[in-house]
């Protein structure tokens, strides 16, 4: 208790405009993050598990190369190594052996009764998760022993190796709870990592303390407590970073690469990130975008080779799809939409969409105007919101910019609660589009929340999936590519590079370029 009481008393006296704060050591990291989560339960968060990470752990995981590693699983499944079988009437056995002698925080065993429990809660009725893509292909788990489960799914299923990244739930503290409503789980959740919560103080921060006996060994994690500070606004959580006040900040906006890239103390690691920023074109509440010359209009009505230019000070190049080069399965054989107002207006027009009086265009009556949303205190976002506003006004169409803070943003995306949404897709490695793209993958089956439905690309996209040969593989998502490139389901914006700023004293920073964030390797961090 008198940490913890130590530990507010130092946050707020961070929270005035002049601190000198205190140095990163390995006592306390203190991290500037941009949201609060909306829980600390991986299956149920719609949002980055930076800190959740800390806490659950994964089968496996994905290393600064991209490459799926083992974690709590003694190794990665393969057809070499005999973990994979691809059975006769077309489906997939994948045997997980589980590291021995891994525990839960409180004791109990990790074992594969853990694992059939958290495939059977997610495919079942009375959980609602952030996502079912890849576990509803799953028909059951044998578990022959505490150390093996047997996976057995209908069909081949490619992203299999990543399946568990998000780790399992704990049988023994869920078996025959209401997992949606667990809140002494969902805001603490009992984990295997190297770290658990001391507080959560609501609006304020989080605060991580290390945990005695982690499986790695004693001498992990080396940092004793990890403090989150919620910081919604960019140029605070900066400010603070140049102050000594956090010091931490990944995912640095690229505006502020500047302010920040001659600080003595920080060092900031540049990382081509397996991500993209865009536009999701809600079909579902704004039925004008089913419409493809409408989507191809607005594409070419934006300038996105001057917002890399200006907005992102030469940071990020334009993109033009949802896998980046930093993939293997990536090709720039597809469609690119050059900047066109003239050819926007056009499109339009055959569309049926006319110039009003007001300069606003209109069809039966209705004018052509949506909302868009994005995150508030994101000063990139909100920039290029703006721009997008003005452009799309000079071609005729009427959006209005509208803020959320984060973590309310995250419940509106996974609730398809707006008409377009300016935001990001933090991808994992495998290169996977199903997910996004395919008709039957709206929430909570998957993430296409474009609400997008286009019956020969989703035959394609599961064709990419049922494939374990990595020629075929990569043939087929070539194709998807040029699909989705044709059809204009979002609008893609720019490649995310990622920039993480860390202290120079800290060691083993590793970065990472996909969604499994840079705290993968966190219990090998050290303050020298």
């Amino acid at each position: 208790m008198c940490v913890l009481l130590a530990v507010a008393a130092m946050v707020s006296m961070t929270c005035g405009r002049r601190s000198a704060g205190v140095p990163p050591s390995n006592d306390l990291l203190i991290i500037g993050y941009d949201r609060e989560p909306d829980t600390l339960n991986r299956f149920s968060t719609h949002i980055l598990e930076d800190i959740q990470s800390c806490i659950s752990e994964g089968l496996t995981t994905t290393d600064e190369q991209m490459q799926v590693v083992p974690l709590l699983a003694a190794e990665v499944p393969t057809l070499q190594n005999g973990g994979v079988q691809i059975r006769a009437d077309g489906g997939m056995d994948v045997t997980w052996k589980l590291r021995p002698g891994v525990t839960w925080h409180d004791g109990t065993p990790l074992t594969s009764a853990d694992v059939k429990f958290t495939v059977d809660a997610i495919n079942g009725p009375n959980y609602n998760p952030e996502s079912t893509d890849g576990f509803d292909r799953i028909r059951s788990v044998d578990t022959p022993d505490p150390l093996t489960a047997i996976v057995h799914y209908r069909e081949v299923y490619a992203p299999f190796d990543i399946q568990f990244i998000r780790g399992v739930l704990p049988k023994h503290v869920l078996d025959g709870r209401d997992i949606d409503h667990a809140q002494d789980y969902n805001r603490n959740p009992l984990g295997t990592g190297p770290y658990r919560l001391a507080e959560w103080r609501a609006g304020e921060y989080i605060l991580l303390e290390r945990v005695p006996h982690y499986w790695r060994g004693d001498e992990y994690p080396r940092i004793r407590r990890l403090l989150f500070k919620f910081i919604a606004n960019t140029n605070t959580r900066i400010n603070q970073l140049a102050n000594g006040e956090v010091h931490l900040v990944a995912l640095v906006p690229w505006d502020k690469y500047g302010d920040i890239a001659g600080l003595r103390s920080i060092l900031v690691h540049k990382t081509p990130g397996n991500a993209y920023e865009h536009v999701t074109l809600n079909e579902r509440q704004f039925p004008p975008f089913a419409d493809v010359r409408v989507r191809r209009a607005l594409l070419h009505a934006l300038d996105r080779e001057r917002y890399t230019k200006t907005i992102l000070d030469g940071l990020a190049p334009v993109a033009h799809g949802p896998i980046q080069p930093a993939s293997w399965a990536y090709t720039d054989h597809v469609t690119r939409y050059r900047f066109d107002p003239v050819r926007a207006r056009l499109l339009l027009e055959e569309a049926g969409w006319t110039l009003g009086a007001n300069g606003i265009r209109q069809r039966d009556g209705r004018p052509l105007a949506f909302t868009l949303i994005t995150q508030a205190g994101y000063a990139i976002r909100e920039n290029v919101a703006q721009a997008i506003e003005r452009q799309l006004r000079d071609v005729g169409v009427d959006v209005r910019v509208e803020l959320h803070d984060g973590t309310a943003i995250s419940a509106i995306w996974f609730e398809g609660r707006f008409d377009a949404m300016l935001h990001w897709w933090q991808m994992p490695s495998d290169p996977e589009l199903t997910t996004f793209f395919a008709a039957d993958r709206t929430p909570p089956a998957g993430r296409n929340i474009n609400y997008f439905k286009d019956d020969e690309l989703t035959r394609v996209l599961y064709a990419s999936d049922r494939t374990v040969d990595r020629a075929e593989r990569l043939r087929l998502l070539h194709r998807a590519q040029a699909m989705v490139a044709d059809a204009v389901p979002e609008l893609p914006l720019y490649t995310v590079t990622r920039l993480d700023a860390v202290p120079k004293t800290l060691q083993h920073f590793k970065g990472n370029p996909t969604n499994t964030g840079v705290f993968w390797n966190v219990h090998e961090w050290d303050i020298r």
